[in-house]
């Protein structure tokens, strides 16, 4: 089973315009409006390749309706938890040559009472051998040790962790238990202080991670395990579009691929090929959260898998 978990949900708002202008007005199409954040993006696309998942959020009375029949009609096995914190907003703007600007909210911390419900519920919900896939971002004045305890919570019941996630609270759960991260090229450099991203994947398994996945954009990803295996994936097919949901497609692969797998039996080469094919799938979407298995069938072919000596 698949777990994910979005410590900062968001109203997504995808609108759709020719041209963006800065400084001008815009006349726009609502394109799309979904329950979002990361972690729900990583479970929409788990929904849409058929995938078994649970998805936990924390989610203001607001919104709490919507989210609950945006879920229901996308497929998503969704449990809320009630928060007195307002649900934030995210507004993507995609122009017609595939360019997103995202415009994100930075929300509100939640109580502890909160924490302390969610922390509950992954307790309650997972097995040896599930997976937690921790997304997004955190909100403001959160308390560092709030996530930790919550994940170090799911990897003691037996959980593997899959952290896609920045701020200190990563360095401070890599310090207490192990976990794959799965840092963009920039977000591995901020960590780390260096900028080559098979450099700075070296440097987070050093630090405590059992296997880091650096994303790099129309370069490919690089991942680096524990173990000494340094594996590059490459689409050779230039994908246009909104890029937004890319990194949320590539965890869903990633967690698939760990789920009821031992660390030593994970199969890099086949769950990279499918994080590859699924993100270039994503990009081709007006929002994020979305595959077409069409879009994966035509892509998972073109992927080159590189493994270094």
């Amino acid at each position: 089973m698949i777990l994910t978990l979005t410590p900062n949900p968001a109203l997504d708002i995808t609108y759709a315009v020719p041209r963006l202008h800065v400084g001008e007005s815009h006349r726009v199409a609502v394109t799309g409006t979904h329950a979002g954040g990361k972690g729900l993006n990583v479970a929409g696309v788990l929904a849409c390749m058929s995938v078994e998942h649970v998805a936990i959020a924390p989610v203001g009375e607001q919104h709490r309706d919507f989210f609950v029949e945006d879920a229901a009609q996308r497929g998503l096995r969704l449990r809320l938890v009630d928060s007195p914190v307002r649900t934030r907003r995210s507004v993507a703007v995609v122009s017609v040559d595939g360019q997103a600007t995202v415009l994100n909210e930075q929300g509100s911390a939640q109580p502890q009472s909160v924490w302390d419900a969610m922390t509950d519920m992954v307790a309650g919900s997972v097995r040896p051998g599930d997976v937690l896939a921790v997304s997004g971002s955190v909100p403001p004045d959160t308390p560092e040790d709030s996530l930790v305890v919550l994940c170090t919570t799911a990897a003691e019941a037996g959980a593997e962790l899959v952290i896609d996630g920045r701020g200190h609270w990563v360095g401070e759960l890599l310090s207490r238990t192990s976990a794959l991260v799965k840092p963009n090229a920039s977000e591995a450099a901020l960590q780390t202080g260096l900028d080559d991203p098979t450099e700075a994947a070296h440097a987070l398994v050093e630090s405590g991670a059992w296997a880091a996945l650096v994303s790099r954009g129309s370069d490919g990803l690089v991942l680096v395990t524990k173990s000494g295996r340094v594996v590059e994936a490459r689409s050779r097919t230039a994908t246009e579009g909104n890029a937004t949901g890319a990194g949320d497609a590539l965890t869903a692969a990633v967690a698939c691929g760990l789920d009821g797998v031992a660390r030593d039996d994970v199969d890099w080469p086949s769950v990279l090929r499918t994080g590859s094919a699924w993100a270039a799938a994503a990009v081709r979407q007006n929002v994020a959260g979305v595959v077409d298995r069409l879009d994966v069938d035509a892509l998972i072919g073109d992927v080159e898998i590189t493994e270094r000596a």
